[in-house]
């Protein structure tokens, strides 16, 4: 544990010492991060059951002790492999950088993020769990910075908004949790007797406060800003894991705290809405690293989905529908940071290549780009959740956990358990709808762009091996679902008294169905090969076919005669217009030019939600900015105020 922290360390100095020679900080910082990312993910493996800590030093503020225990290792685990991935990527990626800023500092500040990862998910107390918390915000936000842009620059202002504002309640929480037990240490909170509503206040304090942070709706704002503007390498790192920190806490809070049925009803109808209204929204997207942050939303509403049964299990005594309940949200944890890092990896080679993110300027790359290609659509099948990919597993568990629960007895949990499923449902048919836009557009047909096309290429060799690495995550922890699922129940199994799930506990379903993902996959393979043993029964002409425009009824086929992104969602815009407030604009120029036609949709809770606070925010700062006056005896007047309220205060209590 202390090892594979140290490397981190390491990785961040060695990057600054070597700030002079840019390209080679980067290059070492990187591989420093490769190889502690890769001991990581052997050593939180094979730890994966065990416990271990260790203390910074004693004369050190607050005795900074940390420790791991199987959920810690889980997590760990899930954030050194999309690191190993992203490290080896960034080697060569960011030289796209250079000329932007250090590349030693963005070498370091890498090293810095995953490290505060780490070192949240293994604080031991409050003190330190805050600091670690918002050292990884702020480090993020710099990451961020990297693309100096206008609209980095708000993106980089709504997150930490958001971020500080939950904040604000998670430790709002930890210090209601700390008094009921009288220490700021984690240990002491295993066992808190409190009354129902300080336990509620609790739990919603903690929900908004590591919901915010993961995306969940209607603090899902953020993402489609941030994840865009970040470099790949740091996009991947914050969709796939940071906003899964963010779970941990979630799960920290339900296992400390006396669960009642309705947070878990809760949890399930906020992951109902974010799958559903996430998918929505990235449907209608033309920036595909937009499209990608909103399917984050999707997804950690379908992790809410488990998660939240397995605290209605807790809450009713349900050993077998906690199982089931945490170990979906727990392998969906570990499948969507497998495929949302491969797929924004291959989004980052594409704007590596093309430098544009928009998919209406796209077109034929599979031939220019194979590798990316393969692997986008290894990543597009996985988080359409199609059999044997690892995707297909997770939200199969997640349907078998949702169903045990829709049987059981109240009608208010059976009525939110049934349309939740209806909602997962839907999300995943709307998902498939998506992934097919969006592949074909970018990888199919003829290029739209004829100079994009020309200058496109295969990603380097780095790039290209970062994307293979989460390919094959993709694929065993979908064929090797027996071995993941086995090891997850180890995490879950652990969770101490009272909310212990029995240990040996057997995963049952009331349908009493099972899968076989090796069987799905000679399915699958036989299916495929179909068409090519037909061709050999039928003694087809092998010779190679003669290629040729298609048929453009009589006229001189164009490129910009096939199909784009927008007649996609064409319809579903037309249907959920109040949802999706699109703003459409049409430029002509002249009879014979091509008319531009757009259709930007907009975040309409942005409007419900966020506007508002912002326009009293800055209401409240003109009227304060007459109290700055710049009078001396002015603001000695102000501070002997103050003095005197306080004084006030403290004589009153």
């Amino acid at each position: 544990m202390t090892h594979v922290y140290l490397l981190y360390l390491l990785g961040c100095v060695v990057s600054l010492l070597l700030y002079k020679q840019n390209k080679i900080a980067a290059k070492v910082g990187f591989s420093i991060s490769a190889i502690a990312s890769g001991y990581g993910i052997f050593y939180f493996l094979m730890n994966l059951g065990g416990t271990e800590s260790f203390t910074l030093g004693k004369n050190l503020l607050y005795n900074p002790t940390f420790s791991l225990d199987p959920l810690g290792n889980f997590f760990s685990f899930v954030v050194t492999l999309i690191a190993f991935a992203s490290s080896i990527y960034a080697i060569q990626y960011t030289e796209e950088y250079e000329k932007k800023g250090s590349l030693a500092v963005m070498a370091a500040l890498f090293n810095s993020f995953i490290l505060a990862m780490l070192f949240v998910l293994s604080a031991s107390d409050v003190f330190w769990f805050m600091i670690c918390w918002e050292i990884m915000t702020i480090i993020s936000a710099f990451l961020i910075c990297f693309n100096d842009s206008k609209a980095s620059l708000k993106a980089i202002m709504i997150y930490l908004g958001i971020a500080h504002f939950g904040g604000m309640c998670i430790l709002g929480a930890f210090l209601l949790l700390a008094n009921q037990s009288g220490s700021l240490e984690f240990s002491s909170f295993a066992s808190i007797s409190m009354t129902p509503v300080m336990g509620s206040i609790i739990f919603l304090l903690a929900f908004i406060g590591f919901g915010s942070k993961a995306g969940m709706f209607p603090f899902h704002v953020w993402l489609p800003k941030a994840h865009p503007a970040a470099p790949t390498n740091v996009s991947a790192l914050m969709s796939g894991v940071m906003i899964k920190v963010a779970l941990f806490g979630i799960i920290r809070f339900c296992l400390w705290l006396p669960v009642m049925e309705w947070w878990g009803l809760l949890m399930i109808i906020i992951g109902a809405l974010s799958a559903l209204l996430g998918v929505l929204y990235a449907l209608t997207q033309h920036d595909y690293k937009a499209l990608l942050a909103y399917h984050s939303v999707e997804n950690i509403g379908i992790i809410l989905l488990g998660l939240g049964t397995g605290v209605y299990g807790i809450a009713t005594h349900s050993p077998t529908l906690a199982s089931i309940g945490f170990l979906a949200g727990l392998y969906h944890i570990l499948n969507h940071a497998t495929f949302k890092g491969l797929l924004f990896l291959g989004a980052g080679s594409i704007l590596f290549r093309t430098h544009t993110k928009d998919i209406e300027a796209l077109g034929g790359l599979a031939k220019k780009m194979p590798i990316t290609a393969f692997s986008f659509l290894v990543g597009s099948m996985a988080i359409t959740a199609l059999p044997p990919l690892n995707g297909f597993v997770s939200e199969w568990v997640t349907y078998q956990a949702m169903i045990q629960g829709a049987i059981g007895h109240g009608i208010s949990s059976r009525a939110v358990f049934t349309l939740s499923i209806i909602a997962l449902a839907l999300t995943g048919a709307l998902a498939v709808m998506c992934f097919v836009k969006v592949y074909s557009v970018i990888f199919g047909g003829t290029p739209r762009d004829m100079k994009i096309y020309e200058k496109a290429k295969e990603a380097p060799l780095s790039m290209v091996l970062g994307m293979l690495i989460l390919v094959f995550g993709c694929v065993a922890f979908g064929l090797g679902a027996n071995v993941v699922v086995e090891n997850i129940m180890t995490v879950v199994t652990s969770f101490s008294d009272p909310y212990a799930i029995q240990a040996n506990t057997v995963i049952t379903s009331p349908l009493g169905s099972s899968i076989s993902m090796p069987l799905i996959s000679v399915v699958l393979i036989g299916a495929l090969a179909l068409p090519f043993v037909i061709i050999v029964a039928m003694k087809a002409d092998k010779t190679k076919p003669i290629e040729t425009d298609p048929w453009a009824c009589g006229f001189k086929y164009n490129q910009r005669m096939q199909m784009t992104a927008g007649p996609f969602t064409g319809d579903l815009r037309k249907v959920m217009e109040w949802l999706f407030r699109s703003k459409s604009t049409v430029e002509t120029d002249g009879y014979f030019k091509p008319v531009k036609y757009t259709n930007h949709p907009k975040d309409i809770w942005w409007d419900i939600f966020y506007q508002p606070v912002i326009n009293l925010v800055e209401y409240s700062a003109d009227k304060i900015g007459y109290l700055q006056n710049g009078s001396t005896n002015m603001y000695c007047a102000y501070i002997l105020a103050t003095l005197c309220l306080f004084l006030g205060i403290s004589h009153i209590l």
